[in-house]
Formats: C-alpha cells, sequence, structure tokens
C-alpha cells in the first residue's frame, strides 16, 4: 500500500506548539522541543563534537537554512535558552521498501543525557512521522556507539540489519577516511 503523502511536506510544518517537557530526573526544569534556528550553530557544532563530528560554526550556520527548507525534520531540545541537543530526520520513499522516516542524527549534550531529552526528540520524530503518513521509522547507528545500541531497542526499536556504508565524492574529488568521518 502507498503512503497517502507523498508530495512535498508543507514548508510550515513545526512541532505543535513547541511542547514543554519536564524531565523525569529534574521536574522543576522545564525543556521544550522547538525548530533549529541558525542562531544555534555554535552549540551544534559543539554537540556535533561531542559525536566525534567536527564542525566549523560556520558551516553549521549555512546548512542550518536549507535544511529547514526540504523535507527534513530539525529541532532542539531547549533548556534554559540553549539547546542541550537536537535530531535531524527526513522522509524518503524507498521503492522495495516503502515510505518511511529515517533518523540521520541524534546528540544529546553530555551534560544532559539519562534526563529523557533524547526520548523527547525521538518523541517528535514519531509525531512527525505519523503525521506525514509514514509506514516506518529507522536509524542507523556506528557500531561503536554502544550506549546508542541500548537505548534504541529500549525505545522499541529492533535491529533488521547491519551492512556497510560507502561514500565518494561527484566529481571525483578525493573522500575523507571513512575512520575519519566517524560515519
Amino acid at each position: 500500500m502507498l503512503a497517502p503523502f507523498l508530495g512535498k511536506l508543507r514548508l510550515t510544518w513545526q512541532p505543535v506548539d513547541e511542547r514543554m517537557v519536564r524531565t523525569p530526573t529534574n521536574i522543576n526544569r522545564e525543556t521544550r522541543i522547538r525548530p533549529m534556528v541558525e542562531g544555534d550553530a555554535e552549540v551544534v557544532a559543539e554537540l556535533a563534537m561531542e559525536l566525534g563530528y567536527p564542525n566549523e560554526i560556520e558551516a553549521i550556520h549555512r546548512r542550518i537554512r536549507p535544511i529547514g527548507q526540504t523535507d527534513l525534520l530539525l529541532v532542539v531540545a531547549d533548556a534554559s535558552d540553549k539547546p542541550v541537543g537536537f535530531i535531524q530526520a527526513h522522509r524518503v520513499c524507498i521503492i522495495e521498501v516503502g515510505f518511511r522516516v529515517e533518523i540521520l542524527g541524534l546528540v544529546v549534550s553530555s551534560s544532559a543525557r539519562r534526563k529523557g531529552i533524547a526520548r523527547m526528540l525521538i518523541g517528535e520524530v514519531e509525531l512527525w512521522a505519523q503525521k506525514i503518513g509514514a509506514e516506518v521509522v529507522s536509524v542507523r547507528s556506528n557500531t561503536k556507539r554502544a550506549e546508542a545500541h541500548l537505548f534504541y531497542p529500549a525505545m522499541g526499536y529492533k535491529q533488521i540489519k547491519t551492512q556497510a556504508v560507502y561514500e565518494k565524492r561527484p566529481g571525483g574529488r578525493e573522500s575523507k577516511k571513512l575512520e575519519e568521518s566517524e560515519k
């Protein structure tokens, strides 16, 4: 059965009311899920570095605007007006497996882990997937990320396969080594 929504997403989709969520380990501190904005670039670069992806702040800044204008979801978990985590997901229709949402990146600051923030971010992706009629939400995780391989099954995700990832830069330019990019 084809997904009911295969056209371009409305560019106005936003997380519902920038939901305020009380984290289970700190009931007095409110965290909200909101769209990522260009002003978040510095903190997002720091968060990406925690996963082993060094990035220039300006490079992150340049990427935020176009991502917000595509079929990708890009939101941050904001505590005290500072992002403490983010998640990025995209919608894709793969001819042999159907319409799905794939989580492309999830990171929570090491200082904010174990407070339910990753669960909130995953919940936002799942809500978006349901809203757009996706058949499944999937995520790929580097085999080196032991915590992630405990977290996703606890969230109800099942490992369905292992795979090798290959990359090549278009136009014959030399590609970064896969080990350096930690993909």
